[in-house]
């Protein structure tokens, strides 16, 4: 009988500009080396069950990541966890293994911490101030049928902004769904296209949510 899981794991470090493909080759191959009793799909090729919720975009880290694998029989998930980390490079963790609660198709949002480093951050803060006063913010959003101009101002509005020594940090939630999502990353658009600002940035994703703001289990 097949007993569906839920790896969650940590991407961070240099993992983070490894793309979501070479992130799927690692986790098949460490899956394989482990020796745990995972579940391959049928057909002319077979290859380990994995399905990833919400693939990070490259560059950013993430620090509660998730994947669903199938066993084919029981295996002691802590256990797991031990095998899976010494199969996979530093910068690659497996923090828990558990039965899932929630569908993917549950997750509605995401909450992101942004990191931008800037000698004087006050001033980097006064600009985003003025930035979200006006109207609107608009900038080109890309996607597979092309750029087409979008207002970000909507989502941005809640934020939680904290000064820190050459840096500000920006946590925000977004929606974040198969049915549609919003890049962090559009706010570093806005800065640089609306207050000349360009500061060198880092993007985490700090945990998958539902509609009611709860953390997917």
């Amino acid at each position: 009988m097949l007993q569906n899981v839920r790896v969650w794991f940590r991407k961070t470090g240099t993992a983070k500009y490894i793309s979501h493909l070479d992130l799927t080759r690692c986790m098949a191959r460490a899956l394989k080396l482990s020796g745990l009793p995972v579940w391959y799909t049928q057909g002319f090729n077979p290859r380990i069950y994995m399905t990833f919720a919400m693939p990070l975009s490259l560059g950013f880290s993430g620090e509660q990541e998730c994947m669903d694998i199938r066993l084919i029989q029981e295996a002691d998930f802590e256990q797991a966890v031990v095998k899976l980390n010494s199969c996979l490079p530093e910068d690659i963790r497996i923090l828990k293994i558990a039965i899932p609660l929630h569908k993917f198709d549950a997750i509605s949002l995401a909450a992101y911490q942004l990191k931008l480093e800037w000698e004087e951050p006050q001033i980097l803060e006064a600009a985003f101030d003025r930035l979200l006063k006006r109207d609107s913010v608009i900038v080109l959003k890309h996607g597979k049928k092309g750029d087409k101009s979008f207002d970000i101002k909507p989502f941005f509005i809640s934020t939680i902004k904290a000064s820190v020594p050459g840096a500000l940090l920006i946590d925000v939630t977004l929606p974040c769904s198969t049915e549609g999502s919003v890049n962090p990353a559009l706010l570093l658009e806005a800065l640089k296209q609306y207050e000349g600002f360009e500061p060198y940035s880092t993007i985490t994703r700090k945990s998958l949510m539902t509609k009611d703001f709860s953390d997917i289990q």
